[in-house]
Protein backbone atom coordinates (compact mmCIF):
# COMPACT_ATOMS: atom_id res chain seq x y z
CA UNK A 1 0.00 0.00 0.00
CA UNK A 2 1.01 3.65 -0.36
CA UNK A 3 1.65 6.22 2.19
CA UNK A 4 0.15 9.20 -0.14
CA UNK A 5 -2.28 11.37 2.05
CA UNK A 6 -5.43 10.59 0.36
CA UNK A 7 -7.11 14.56 1.85
CA UNK A 8 -5.38 15.68 -0.47
CA UNK A 9 -5.69 15.98 -4.45
CA UNK A 10 -3.87 14.30 -7.09
CA UNK A 11 -2.50 16.97 -9.57
CA UNK A 12 -2.38 15.70 -13.24
CA UNK A 13 0.55 17.39 -15.27
CA UNK A 14 -0.05 17.40 -18.99
CA UNK A 15 2.72 18.27 -21.78
CA UNK A 16 0.21 19.37 -24.55
CA UNK A 17 2.74 18.01 -27.17
CA UNK A 18 2.90 14.35 -25.98
CA UNK A 19 0.83 11.60 -26.64
CA UNK A 20 -1.44 11.32 -29.90
CA UNK A 21 -4.37 8.73 -31.21
CA UNK A 22 -4.75 6.07 -28.37
CA UNK A 23 -2.43 8.25 -25.83
CA UNK A 24 -5.32 10.69 -25.83
CA UNK A 25 -7.34 8.06 -24.95
CA UNK A 26 -5.19 6.71 -22.18
CA UNK A 27 -5.44 10.77 -20.98
CA UNK A 28 -9.56 10.44 -21.27
CA UNK A 29 -9.44 7.11 -19.92
CA UNK A 30 -7.53 8.58 -16.57
CA UNK A 31 -9.80 11.34 -15.74
CA UNK A 32 -12.57 9.04 -15.77
CA UNK A 33 -11.15 6.28 -13.85
CA UNK A 34 -10.26 9.01 -11.26
CA UNK A 35 -14.35 9.82 -11.32
CA UNK A 36 -15.08 6.46 -10.92
CA UNK A 37 -12.73 6.71 -7.67
CA UNK A 38 -13.63 9.66 -6.14
CA UNK A 39 -10.10 10.38 -6.51
CA UNK A 40 -9.75 14.19 -6.66
CA UNK A 41 -8.00 15.40 -9.73
CA UNK A 42 -6.56 18.64 -10.50
CA UNK A 43 -5.13 19.47 -13.88
CA UNK A 44 -2.16 21.80 -15.42
CA UNK A 45 -1.35 21.92 -18.59
CA UNK A 46 2.19 22.88 -19.29
CA UNK A 47 2.93 26.00 -21.91
CA UNK A 48 6.58 26.17 -22.23
CA UNK A 49 9.92 24.44 -21.32
CA UNK A 50 9.97 24.58 -17.17
CA UNK A 51 6.41 25.27 -16.94
CA UNK A 52 6.14 21.89 -15.52
CA UNK A 53 8.95 22.53 -13.02
CA UNK A 54 7.35 25.92 -11.57
CA UNK A 55 3.76 24.09 -11.24
CA UNK A 56 5.38 21.00 -9.16
CA UNK A 57 7.37 23.80 -6.98
CA UNK A 58 3.54 25.05 -6.61
CA UNK A 59 1.80 21.98 -5.37
CA UNK A 60 4.63 20.23 -2.80
CA UNK A 61 2.82 20.86 0.26
CA UNK A 62 -0.40 20.10 -1.15
CA UNK A 63 -0.38 16.72 -3.37
CA UNK A 64 -0.73 13.38 -2.44
CA UNK A 65 0.63 12.89 -5.69
CA UNK A 66 1.42 14.08 -8.94
CA UNK A 67 0.76 11.87 -12.56
CA UNK A 68 2.98 13.04 -15.40
CA UNK A 69 0.96 13.22 -18.50
CA UNK A 70 4.53 13.74 -20.79
CA UNK A 71 7.92 12.42 -22.16
CA UNK A 72 11.04 11.80 -20.16
CA UNK A 73 11.78 15.52 -20.48
CA UNK A 74 8.54 16.19 -18.78
CA UNK A 75 9.41 13.85 -16.01
CA UNK A 76 12.51 15.63 -15.30
CA UNK A 77 11.13 19.24 -15.57
CA UNK A 78 9.04 17.68 -12.29
CA UNK A 79 11.42 15.72 -10.46
CA UNK A 80 13.75 18.79 -10.55
CA UNK A 81 11.18 20.73 -8.24
CA UNK A 82 10.03 17.62 -6.28
CA UNK A 83 13.61 15.88 -5.18
CA UNK A 84 13.43 15.21 -2.02
CA UNK A 85 9.57 15.79 -0.90
CA UNK A 86 7.37 13.46 0.26
CA UNK A 87 5.16 13.87 -3.28
CA UNK A 88 5.47 10.60 -5.37
CA UNK A 89 5.30 11.11 -8.91
CA UNK A 90 3.66 8.41 -11.85
CA UNK A 91 5.14 9.13 -15.18
CA UNK A 92 2.45 8.14 -17.89
CA UNK A 93 3.66 6.23 -20.89
CA UNK A 94 2.71 9.28 -23.03
CA UNK A 95 5.25 10.16 -25.00
CA UNK A 96 7.78 9.00 -27.64
CA UNK A 97 10.37 6.79 -25.96
CA UNK A 98 8.90 7.47 -21.64
CA UNK A 99 12.14 5.73 -20.61
CA UNK A 100 11.40 5.63 -17.00
CA UNK A 101 7.84 4.67 -17.34
CA UNK A 102 9.08 1.55 -19.29
CA UNK A 103 11.96 0.96 -16.74
CA UNK A 104 9.42 0.58 -13.55
CA UNK A 105 6.90 -0.85 -15.79
CA UNK A 106 4.01 1.63 -15.78
CA UNK A 107 0.96 -0.11 -17.38
CA UNK A 108 -0.64 1.71 -20.42
CA UNK A 109 -4.47 1.01 -18.75
CA UNK A 110 -5.92 3.64 -17.33
CA UNK A 111 -7.92 1.46 -14.80
CA UNK A 112 -4.59 0.32 -13.80
CA UNK A 113 -2.78 3.39 -13.53
CA UNK A 114 -5.48 4.77 -10.75
CA UNK A 115 -5.21 1.61 -9.18
CA UNK A 116 -1.63 2.59 -8.82
CA UNK A 117 -2.55 5.82 -6.85
CA UNK A 118 -4.78 4.16 -5.25
CA UNK A 119 -2.29 0.95 -4.18
CA UNK A 120 0.89 1.10 -5.28
CA UNK A 121 4.23 1.13 -4.11
CA UNK A 122 6.26 4.33 -3.07
CA UNK A 123 10.12 3.50 -3.83
CA UNK A 124 13.07 6.29 -3.85
CA UNK A 125 14.96 7.03 -6.51
CA UNK A 126 18.40 8.38 -7.30
CA UNK A 127 18.76 11.61 -8.59
CA UNK A 128 21.74 12.45 -10.52
CA UNK A 129 23.05 16.02 -11.32
CA UNK A 130 25.36 18.06 -14.24
CA UNK A 131 26.38 21.40 -13.91
CA UNK A 132 24.35 21.43 -10.37
CA UNK A 133 21.25 20.45 -12.81
CA UNK A 134 19.28 17.44 -11.25
CA UNK A 135 18.18 14.38 -13.97
CA UNK A 136 16.56 11.60 -13.47
CA UNK A 137 17.47 9.10 -16.68
CA UNK A 138 20.32 9.59 -18.85
CA UNK A 139 23.14 12.12 -20.80
CA UNK A 140 24.66 11.62 -23.92
CA UNK A 141 27.85 13.33 -24.72
CA UNK A 142 29.08 13.96 -28.28
CA UNK A 143 27.60 12.26 -30.74
CA UNK A 144 23.90 11.55 -28.95
CA UNK A 145 23.92 15.32 -27.49
CA UNK A 146 24.30 16.24 -31.36
CA UNK A 147 21.21 14.37 -32.88
CA UNK A 148 19.08 16.20 -30.11
CA UNK A 149 20.54 19.57 -30.66
CA UNK A 150 19.81 19.02 -34.41
CA UNK A 151 16.39 17.61 -33.80
CA UNK A 152 15.35 21.07 -31.10
CA UNK A 153 16.28 23.01 -34.05
CA UNK A 154 13.30 21.78 -36.46
CA UNK A 155 11.03 20.18 -33.78
CA UNK A 156 7.30 21.95 -33.61
CA UNK A 157 5.23 19.82 -32.04
CA UNK A 158 5.20 16.08 -30.95
CA UNK A 159 7.96 13.80 -32.29
CA UNK A 160 8.07 10.13 -32.87
CA UNK A 161 10.72 8.17 -33.81
CA UNK A 162 10.85 9.12 -37.60
CA UNK A 163 11.59 12.44 -36.66
CA UNK A 164 14.96 10.93 -35.30
CA UNK A 165 16.12 9.74 -38.65
CA UNK A 166 17.97 12.92 -40.48
CA UNK A 167 19.08 14.29 -37.43
CA UNK A 168 21.07 10.64 -36.54
CA UNK A 169 21.69 10.30 -40.50
CA UNK A 170 23.50 13.68 -41.06
CA UNK A 171 25.01 13.56 -37.96
CA UNK A 172 26.68 10.13 -38.22
CA UNK A 173 28.04 11.67 -41.73
CA UNK A 174 29.67 14.79 -40.56
CA UNK A 175 30.25 14.49 -37.05
CA UNK A 176 33.99 14.85 -35.87
CA UNK A 177 34.43 12.71 -32.66
CA UNK A 178 35.72 14.98 -29.94
CA UNK A 179 38.73 14.14 -27.99
CA UNK A 180 37.40 13.14 -24.29
CA UNK A 181 39.35 13.36 -20.98
CA UNK A 182 36.55 11.74 -18.23
CA UNK A 183 38.17 11.55 -14.33
CA UNK A 184 35.69 9.22 -12.86
CA UNK A 185 35.72 9.74 -8.46
CA UNK A 186 39.15 11.65 -8.69
CA UNK A 187 41.03 8.80 -11.36
CA UNK A 188 40.98 9.12 -15.03
CA UNK A 189 39.51 6.51 -16.71
CA UNK A 190 39.19 7.94 -20.35
CA UNK A 191 42.01 10.17 -22.81
CA UNK A 192 40.75 9.39 -26.60
CA UNK A 193 38.20 10.91 -29.35
CA UNK A 194 35.39 9.01 -28.65
CA UNK A 195 31.30 9.46 -27.27
CA UNK A 196 29.69 8.91 -23.52
CA UNK A 197 26.98 8.30 -21.63
CA UNK A 198 25.95 8.29 -18.37
CA UNK A 199 22.92 6.61 -16.93
CA UNK A 200 20.60 6.33 -14.02
CA UNK A 201 18.35 3.59 -15.59
CA UNK A 202 19.50 0.79 -18.13
CA UNK A 203 17.21 1.80 -20.81
CA UNK A 204 18.05 3.75 -23.36
CA UNK A 205 16.08 4.84 -26.60
CA UNK A 206 14.25 1.77 -29.03
CA UNK A 207 15.23 -0.70 -26.56
CA UNK A 208 18.82 -0.07 -26.10
CA UNK A 209 20.55 -1.16 -22.60
CA UNK A 210 23.14 1.55 -22.76
CA UNK A 211 24.08 1.65 -19.08
CA UNK A 212 23.39 -2.18 -18.78
CA UNK A 213 23.88 -3.07 -15.26
CA UNK A 214 22.61 0.64 -13.67
CA UNK A 215 19.90 0.27 -11.11
CA UNK A 216 17.57 3.31 -9.88
CA UNK A 217 18.54 2.94 -6.45
CA UNK A 218 22.14 1.91 -5.62
CA UNK A 219 22.90 5.34 -5.04
CA UNK A 220 25.63 5.23 -7.75
CA UNK A 221 25.37 6.50 -11.74
CA UNK A 222 26.82 4.36 -14.31
CA UNK A 223 29.30 5.71 -16.83
CA UNK A 224 29.62 4.14 -20.70
CA UNK A 225 32.24 5.30 -23.29
CA UNK A 226 32.52 4.29 -26.48
CA UNK A 227 36.01 4.85 -27.96
CA UNK A 228 35.55 6.44 -31.56
CA UNK A 229 37.96 7.73 -34.16
CA UNK A 230 36.19 7.58 -37.25
CA UNK A 231 32.18 6.65 -38.48
CA UNK A 232 32.88 3.25 -38.62
CA UNK A 233 33.41 2.25 -35.00
CA UNK A 234 30.31 3.35 -34.36
CA UNK A 235 28.82 0.96 -36.56
CA UNK A 236 30.32 -1.98 -34.58
CA UNK A 237 29.90 -0.55 -31.07
CA UNK A 238 26.27 0.14 -32.15
CA UNK A 239 26.09 -4.23 -33.10
CA UNK A 240 27.25 -5.04 -29.64
CA UNK A 241 25.25 -2.47 -27.58
CA UNK A 242 22.34 -4.74 -29.51
CA UNK A 243 23.66 -7.63 -28.23
CA UNK A 244 23.98 -5.79 -25.06
CA UNK A 245 27.20 -7.22 -24.82
CA UNK A 246 29.27 -4.02 -25.24
CA UNK A 247 31.00 -3.70 -21.39
CA UNK A 248 33.03 -6.82 -22.62
CA UNK A 249 34.63 -4.64 -25.51
CA UNK A 250 38.27 -4.06 -24.95
CA UNK A 251 37.56 0.03 -26.42
CA UNK A 252 34.63 0.19 -23.90
CA UNK A 253 34.69 1.28 -20.63
CA UNK A 254 31.67 0.82 -18.71
CA UNK A 255 31.94 2.23 -14.21
CA UNK A 256 29.73 3.25 -11.84
CA UNK A 257 30.60 6.24 -10.13
CA UNK A 258 30.07 8.96 -7.57
CA UNK A 259 31.70 11.69 -9.17
CA UNK A 260 32.41 12.22 -12.98
CA UNK A 261 34.26 15.52 -15.14
CA UNK A 262 34.13 15.39 -18.57
CA UNK A 263 36.33 17.73 -20.94
CA UNK A 264 36.58 17.73 -24.19
CA UNK A 265 39.00 19.42 -26.84
CA UNK A 266 36.17 22.28 -27.55
CA UNK A 267 32.40 22.68 -26.64
CA UNK A 268 30.52 19.58 -27.27
CA UNK A 269 26.79 19.10 -26.97
CA UNK A 270 25.03 17.18 -24.98
CA UNK A 271 21.71 15.94 -24.16
CA UNK A 272 19.73 15.16 -21.12
CA UNK A 273 17.06 13.24 -20.38
CA UNK A 274 16.10 13.70 -24.19
CA UNK A 275 16.23 17.35 -24.37
CA UNK A 276 19.60 19.55 -25.21
CA UNK A 277 21.71 19.37 -22.11
CA UNK A 278 24.74 21.91 -21.90
CA UNK A 279 27.90 21.70 -23.91
CA UNK A 280 30.76 20.18 -22.13
CA UNK A 281 32.59 20.34 -19.73
CA UNK A 282 30.08 18.55 -17.82
CA UNK A 283 30.21 18.01 -13.80
CA UNK A 284 28.16 14.99 -12.96
CA UNK A 285 27.42 13.83 -9.32
CA UNK A 286 24.83 12.08 -7.67
CA UNK A 287 22.48 14.31 -5.45
CA UNK A 288 21.43 13.92 -1.87
CA UNK A 289 18.17 13.95 -2.00
CA UNK A 290 16.01 11.25 -4.18
CA UNK A 291 12.59 11.52 -6.07
CA UNK A 292 9.51 8.86 -5.08
CA UNK A 293 8.05 7.36 -7.52
CA UNK A 294 4.62 5.34 -7.67
CA UNK A 295 5.33 1.84 -9.28
CA UNK A 296 2.94 -1.80 -9.48
CA UNK A 297 3.99 -3.98 -6.83
CA UNK A 298 6.83 -6.41 -7.54
CA UNK A 299 5.40 -9.36 -9.64
CA UNK A 300 8.78 -11.50 -8.97
CA UNK A 301 11.86 -12.03 -7.12
CA UNK A 302 13.95 -9.39 -9.27
CA UNK A 303 11.10 -6.53 -8.26
CA UNK A 304 12.26 -4.05 -10.67
CA UNK A 305 15.75 -4.29 -10.41
CA UNK A 306 16.77 -3.33 -14.39
CA UNK A 307 18.08 -5.67 -16.91
CA UNK A 308 21.32 -6.78 -15.64
CA UNK A 309 22.66 -9.34 -18.45
CA UNK A 310 20.37 -12.17 -18.21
Amino acid sequence: MTSTDKSLPVHLIINPHSGHGGRKRLLSGIRAQCRRADIELIEHTTTAPGDATEYASSIAAQASAAIVWGGDGTVSEVAQALAGTDVPILPCPAGTENLLAHEMRIPSDPHKIVDLIKFGRIVECDVGRVNGRNFLLIIGVGFDGEVVRRLSISRTGHISHLSYFWPIWRTFWEHDFPHMKITADGKEVFDDFGMAFVGNISRYAVGLRICRDAVYDDGLLDLVVFSCHRQHALVFHAAWTLLRLHPLKGNVIYRPFRNLRIETDRPVPSQVDGDVGPNTPLDIDVAPERVKLLVPESRNGWGFWPWKGN
